[in-house]
């Protein structure tokens, strides 16, 4: 089959193609070559010679020219030589390459040659040239690959392979289903494969199936009626390249030898290149009709008295018909206005008869958005140099405009709430300003900071916060006047400024509005959340006549009203200003105070009610300030809650708290479970459990000889979260406890939820007892609640007998107060520890 399928090939291929032996007598020949001879066989030229076909003369130059290749084992490339055409006994010129044929030892057994008719293409000298250029590239290709090939073929069928891959031609031979049975390297490159590879494929599994369906069709015509197809002009995808060639494609029926058609032979020629000139053209023409038709702006013409006399908007891009402009010059364009100042720029610049270019106009039309354009002018002058009038272009900005827009309001409003930021607030205040100080009129700035809003951020999730701003930014907004401004400064702080008051008086009335506003209460994810608001106001001129004294005062006064218990609003005074430096040194101190070694500890030691025994501890943080001494921790936990500085200390606190505890154990004293109070931010701190892991590992502490405690109200905010946080604290082998419980919202049904060991009844339900009834009720209630729950239960505050006994006969486990002890230093309550033990009774 693979010697018909080569036998086919060569028999269809255009060029001359033989094969000699050392004496020069032909081993074979294709058709073409015996056609040339006139010959109506190829057999009828094996074992001749060319002095049995050509004069004399003729044969021996061949002959000469035969025995250098054989002997030197050179080949002759892309010589150009007459030969004469038997047949029509006419001399023509042909291209022809000799290489030495090898035997699979490397012996020279003969030559093979390879010539081509290029009488046609000598008739054009350029033309010549370019195909010399391209020959020479081919035939270089061709020899090399023909040397490497002709050193193993031995046998037919290996020359007919060598000699149709070495071809530059497409030549590929396929099955009755259209399959393909054989290719040559020129097939399989263009199509990303290899001529082993492509056996047994078809087209469709290379080119897009609308082309590849078309290929089908013309072979079942070739396969089905026995007409070749010849010389069809026909687009092919090299992926290779992925470029799209042109071939002139033949296409001839292959017949075995009881005339049965069993495939087809395909032979393409590249003549891409003959293309090229009429697709540039298409391409050219088709992208001037393109650039008309789909380009954004519109084309003008004016006269010498700068009227308009033409209009070219074929999709009315422009907005304007014809008739609308002819006659006008751009000033009176209908409905139109310069959106500036540089119209005398373009009047000037008209008449000098020069250039003018990004002239805006913004052209209202009745029931429609503003449209905005910009026009761009080139003058004319005739032959003699005489100014003629102007051409130009216009062009739609108005997507431009309103992306510019855009971009304003994000550099001046706060993202989040689309209220002003504080660079446009302040651009207001300015103007403000400027205007109370011409007209000797009074305002208000108010300096606004949400209460809470930093647990609420912390325990629900940045979305539930951001969601809360919004709403208050949106309540603010409603409850202000359209004179007054309201603005986003940043995290929780608003500031509004009120322009338009005749007193404080004025100012008092809207601040209480505004906190009344922020207390309702606010829905988020499925919960209720109330915050309140800290309120400071500086009135204008009595307190502050610049723009950062404003904001500075208001400020002051506001934390000022965050002192007073939050939730209220307090008007700047030089007094205020004075505290509030005193509270900014504070805050400075404090930072410092870890570094320093300033803080220090105190413990609380907590009764076993059974039996009258130590029964743990908690650590209480002070501060020893080196000028104001003993601080209160009342004054200065909320400065570190506020300022963050809470979880810095809180790490000290647990760290300092776990050394301790391990050391008195390490003295061999009574081994007590040792309590540290978590803050809110700490809580939620994402540290927090590495700190804790920390402070166990470098301490040696025992894990179930440390508890943590929280407040109610810290768990209660996003329990999911919560809970997810104290499993992790359980997992480390720590105690949790409830602190200050009674005081929240919690039920039975939820306290179950959270992974605790302690409730702590807080001390306000303990300090009327036993006179409150109400007070014993509830701490009954609480101790029950714990029982049932396998809580341990302490009291906090328990600072009389009576109160102990109470909680005693109602099975509470411990109590904790001044009346078992104080807080005390770290050698107090080791001492208290050594007097405690069994054997000192």
């Amino acid at each position: 089959m693979d010697q018909l399928l080569l036998r086919t090939l060569a028999a269809n291929s255009l060029d001359l193609v033989y094969a000699k032996d050392l004496d020069s007598r032909f081993l074979f020949v294709n058709v073409a070559l015996a056609n040339l001879y006139g010959l109506a066989s190829t057999d009828e030229m094996l074992g001749k010679s060319d002095f049995d076909l050509y004069p004399e003369e003729l044969a021996k130059a061949y002959y000469q020219d035969d025995q250098s290749v054989i002997q030197s084992g050179e080949a002759i490339v892309d010589r150009e030589e007459k030969m004469l055409d038997i047949k029509t006994g006419q001399y023509r010129w042909y291209s022809t390459t000799k290489v030495p044929l090898r035997d699979s030892e490397g012996t020279i057994i003969g030559l093979m040659g390879i010539t081509r008719d290029i009488t046609t293409n000598r008739a054009s000298t350029t033309r010549t040239q370019e195909l010399n250029r391209e020959l020479e590239k081919r035939v270089t290709k061709r020899t090399a690959e023909l040397e490497q090939l002709a050193a193993t073929l031995g046998k037919e069928r290996q020359l007919m392979r060598t000699l149709i891959d070495a071809l530059p031609d497409n030549i590929y031979a396929k099955d009755l289903s259209s399959r393909f049975l054989l290719a040559n390297r020129a097939v399989a490159e263009s199509m990303g494969t290899t001529p082993v590879d492509i056996v047994g494929h078809t087209d469709f599994d290379y080119f897009p199936a609308p082309l590849a369906q078309q290929y089908l069709e013309d072979e079942k015509k070739v396969l089905f009626s026995g007409d070749s197809l010849r010389e069809r002009e026909e687009p092919a995808l090299d992926k290779s390249s992925g470029r799209t060639r042109w071939l002139l494609t033949t296409k001839i029926p292959i017949y075995n030898d009881s005339e049965e058609i069993i495939g087809l032979v395909g032979i393409g020629r590249d003549i891409s290149r003959r293309r090229v000139a009429e697709l540039a053209l298409r391409d050219s023409e088709a992208r001037f009709r393109s650039l008309t038709e789909l380009s954004s702006d519109w084309y003008w013409e004016q006269n010498n008295n700068g009227e308009f006399t033409g209009l070219t908007d074929p999709n009315n891009k422009s907005g304007f018909t014809e008739a609308e402009i002819l006659g006008h010059t751009i000033a009176t364009l209908p409905n139109c206005a310069p959106l500036s100042a540089s119209w005398t720029e373009v009047e000037a610049a008209q008449q000098r008869h020069e250039p003018f270019r990004n002239f805006e106009l913004r052209c209202n039309t009745s029931g429609d958005a503003p449209r905005f354009v910009s026009l761009n002018g080139l003058p004319v002058f005739d032959d003699r140099g005489k100014f003629t009038g102007y051409r130009g272009i216009g062009q739609d900005i108005t997507a431009r405009r309103q992306s510019e827009e855009k971009v304003h309001f994000l550099a001046t409003h706060d993202s989040l709430t689309e209220l002003p930021n504080r660079l446009m607030f302040h651009e207001i205040l300015e103007v403000a300003i400027k205007s109370a100080e011409r007209h000797n009129r009074i305002f208000a700035v108010m300096f606004i900071d949400l209460d809470r809003f930093k647990n609420i951020n912390d325990t629900l999730g940045h979305d539930a916060g951001d969601q809360l701003l919004q709403t208050i930014g949106q309540r603010f907004t409603k409850t202000l006047r359209a004179s007054d401004v309201v603005a986003r400064l940043g995290g929780d702080e608003f500031v509004v400024l009120l322009q338009e008051i005749h007193s404080e008086q004025d100012a008092r009335k809207i601040a209480e509005k505004l906190i009344a506003t922020a207390v309702d209460p606010i829905t988020i994810l499925g919960q209720d959340c109330r915050i309140t608001a800290s309120v400071g106001v500086c009135m204008y001129p009595g307190e502050a006549l610049d723009a950062q004294s404003l904001m500075k005062n208001a400020d002051i006064a506001m934390y000022r009203a965050k002192e007073e218990g939050k939730n209220t609003y307090q008007f700047y005074s030089p007094d205020l200003q004075a505290r509030s430096l005193e509270r900014l040194d504070l805050e400075n101190h404090l930072r410092l105070a870890v570094d320093r070694d300033q803080l220090f500890l105190n413990y609380q030691a907590k009764r076993d009610l059974k039996t009258g025994r130590v029964a743990g501890v908690e650590a209480l943080v002070r501060w020893q300030h080196p000028i104001l001494g003993v601080v209160s921790p009342a004054d200065f936990i909320p400065l570190a809650e506020e300022t963050g500085l809470i979880v810095m200390i809180g790490r000290w606190v647990l760290r300092t708290a776990c050394q301790q505890s391990a050391y008195w154990q390490q003295q061999g004293l009574l081994p007590v479970c040792i309590a540290v109070n978590l803050s809110p931010r700490q809580f939620y701190d994402e540290y927090l459990i590495s700190d804790i892991e920390s402070a166990l590992k470098d301490s040696g502490l025992p894990p179930e000889k440390l508890e943590l405690e929280i407040t109610e109200s810290m768990v209660m905010q996003n329990t999911e979260r919560a809970i997810d946080i104290l499993k992790k604290i359980k997992a480390l082998g720590v105690r949790l406890a409830i602190d200050d419980f009674g005081v929240g919202y919690s039920s039975l049904a939820q306290i179950k939820k959270f992974p605790i060991d302690t409730l702590k009844v807080d001390s306000s339900f303990i300090r009327d007892i036993p006179s409150n009834y109400e007070d014993k009720a509830i701490t009954q209630a609480i101790i029950a609640m714990g029982k049932t729950l396998s809580l341990t239960v302490i009291a906090e505050g328990v600072e009389t007998v009576e109160q102990e006994s109470f909680l005693r006969d109602n099975n509470c486990d411990q109590s904790q107060g001044f009346y078992f002890s104080r807080p005390v230093t770290a050698d107090d309550f080791e001492s208290l520890l050594r007097g405690d033990e069994p054997d000192s009774d």
